[in-house]
């Protein structure tokens, strides 16, 4: 068994024979696991996957940590309210899935990218209903570049709707997945977005009633716990199971509801893969909130195909400055700052750096080597003068910004450069030459609302 299980699932040949017999072990445990649990008659079956040969403490590391808190920082983007579904007669079963709404099973491998899953699963549904066309949507076009949320560190659907409100979404074909490694992507959003929408709406949490009539119409985005073993090795039937918790750390998608066996459930799409479960899906039963299913569930609307005219990006189209030749933007002010930059530092941040104006909300792209880090018009003066900065995140580790550190402020992070003096930035507070960053917000920032210098 453990033989045809390592074959089966592709798992690499252990380095010792102490691994493999600890490997082993905690296999064995699991099966013995599931033969107990299964020989009870639940309502649903548990089986050998992917994941039996991790502990469950392995498995929650790896694959239940995808959800974080949602951040409310990309300004005056709509929260639809919740439509008034009272007295609505609703089908007694619905499945997307059989109507043509969902994309096959995907795979986030070990990266925590389900917030991304979730987000592109329920647009691809919100799309396909408004246009009949059921397109694959980037993942990685998330994942990589977007930079409220942590990509393989985590994220929330709500962040990730926002987002695509602001930039639209490529898709899948123009923008594959590369972040199965478990490491966040650099973004190389070379593609034109494919599609965007105009809002997001919440659903009522505590209220299964009130999610039924949401995923009546559509696909709907939620935040459940995945991180127990009847999650973990799960094979078939409605899970049912009171030991799964409501402390949310996974984003996935409920595509329909039904009944079987006098059991209510909600038919819920994962990203695992198709080998997971009943062919990647999981059915939950409904009405007990299960997993806290209906603690955390939104969808997007206003579904439509980008316009597909101006280059991809955040920012809107216009002539970005150019450089001195033989030299770069977002330097070191130590070495001097060209004539269109401002020496910044920011209150509380260690470090300084060279701030050159936006044009036309576009930045100068030429930066430092090594850097990766996104250019964005992210500063505001109180004259209204617009400044830009390298927008990194902060709990990356792939130095996206060169010599310079990533330095986290409300929520996103900036490019900034640390001095060998021991001072916090090139000259002291009577500098003229550097502006100091309060912490005000302004909608036009695409990844954290503007900062007022």
């Amino acid at each position: 068994m453990w033989e045809k299980f390592k074959q089966e699932y592709n798992k690499p040949d252990l380095l010792s024979s102490s691994q493999e017999e600890d490997r082993f072990k905690i296999f064995k445990t699991n099966v013995d696991f599931i033969m107990t649990e299964n020989a009870k008659g639940h309502s649903y079956q548990l089986g050998i996957n992917q994941f039996a040969d991790l502990t469950s403490e392995e498995f929650a590391q790896r694959y239940a940590r995808g959800v974080k808190p949602t951040k409310t920082l990309w300004g005056n983007v709509p929260t639809v309210p919740f439509p008034n579904m009272s007295g609505q007669i609703l089908a007694n079963s619905v499945d997307w899935v059989a109507k043509g709404a969902v994309t096959s099973p995907k795979n986030q491998a070990s990266c925590g990218s389900c917030w991304a899953f979730s987000t592109t699963g329920s647009v691809e549904g919100a799309y396909q209903i408004a246009s009949g066309k059921l397109v694959s949507l980037s993942e990685e076009d998330h994942v990589s570049c977007d930079k409220v949320d942590s990509g393989c560190h985590g994220g929330a659907m709500e962040n990730a709707f926002q987002w695509i409100k602001k930039n639209g979404i490529c898709t899948e074909a123009d923008y594959p997945y590369t972040s199965g490694n478990g490491k966040t992507g650099t973004c190389k959003r070379v593609c034109k977005p494919a599609v965007t929408i105009t809002g997001y709406t919440n659903v009522p949490p505590h209220n299964e009633n009130a999610l039924k009539a949401a995923v009546s119409k559509q696909p709907v985005s939620i935040a459940i716990e995945a991180d127990k073993s009847a999650f973990q090795l799960y094979h078939g039937g409605v899970l049912d199971n009171p030991a799964c918790g409501t402390k949310l750390d996974h984003g996935v998608l409920i595509v329909g509801y039904g009944t079987d066996g006098g059991k209510d459930y909600w038919k819920v799409k994962n990203s695992w893969g198709a080998s997971w479960g009943e062919k990647g899906y999981i059915r939950m039963i409904r009405g007990e909130n299960m997993c806290g299913v209906s603690l955390d569930a939104s969808y997007p609307v206003g579904a439509k195909a980008a316009d597909p005219s101006p280059t991809p990006g955040p920012t809107p189209p216009g002539p970005a400055p150019p450089p001195s030749p033989g030299s770069s933007h977002y330097e070191d002010p130590k070495d001097g700052c060209q004539s269109d930059e401002q020496a910044i530092q920011i209150q509380g941040v260690k470090g300084d750096f060279c701030s050159p104006a936006c044009h036309r909300g576009r930045c100068p792209t030429d930066v430092p080597a090594g850097v990766t880090a996104e250019p964005q018009c992210a500063l505001r003066d109180q004259s209204g003068d617009k400044y830009c900065a390298l927008i990194c995140n902060p709990e990356a580790k792939d130095d996206e910004c060169g010599e310079a550190t990533c330095k986290s402020i409300q929520g996103v992070g900036i490019c900034t450069y640390d001095d060998d003096s021991g001072d916090d930035a090139v000259g002291d507070d009577d500098d003229d030459s550097l502006k100091h960053v309060t912490t005000a917000l302004n909608p036009d920032f695409s990844s954290a609302g503007e900062i007022v210098i």
